[in-house]
């Protein structure tokens, strides 16, 4: 049986009680609740058992306390870390008056418009985000297999496969 591991003491019981009820963030308080049942002599595996979570996870956090102090319990930020940009509406205003002018418009050619005209580059699921913010509709390309030849046309309404089709 391997030992357990020892609880440095950065901070007394009533410290980390009075965090840990002041603390916003639940996966903190759970951290806290295990280095309170550690002090208190419980073993990590009661401590997992007790709390409803691995063995792993409580062994982490108590080496993670023993690095750190309360400090290295916090939950950490996720995502981009430079944030999700916020693009000027004005991008957008713009871009929809260009696409009212008529012609058809596909994302890759509003992302290349938007760079061209602001000089930003801006992702493709954003760019359709906003469009679609702005209830403008996607329309994807339709083959048209029989290129207006009304024979064929019925052919196909038949039941006939325009691949088929000879000319």
């Amino acid at each position: 049986m391997k030992p357990h591991i020892a609880l440095r003491s950065y901070d007394s019981s009533s410290r980390i009680e009075r965090v840990a009820r002041k603390a916003r963030d639940p996966a903190l308080k759970v951290r806290l609740k295990a280095i309170l049942l550690r002090k208190q002599g419980k073993t990590p595996h009661e401590i997992a058992k007790h709390l409803l979570v691995s063995d792993h996870s409580v062994t982490n956090w108590i080496n993670g306390y023993n690095d750190g102090g309360i400090n290295a319990l916090a939950t950490k930020p996720s995502g981009r870390s430079e944030g999700n940009p916020k693009w000027d509406a004005s991008i957008f205003s713009d871009l929809v008056r260009a696409i009212d002018a008529g012609g058809y418009w596909s994302i890759p050619r509003m992302q290349d418009w938007i760079a061209k005209h602001h000089g930003v580059n801006i992702p493709e699921q954003t760019v359709w985000y906003h469009m679609d913010q702005l209830n403008y509709s996607y329309k994807s390309a339709r083959p048209h297999p029989t290129q207006g030849n009304k024979e064929q046309q019925e052919s196909f309404k038949k039941g006939g496969s325009y691949r088929s089709w000879s000319r």
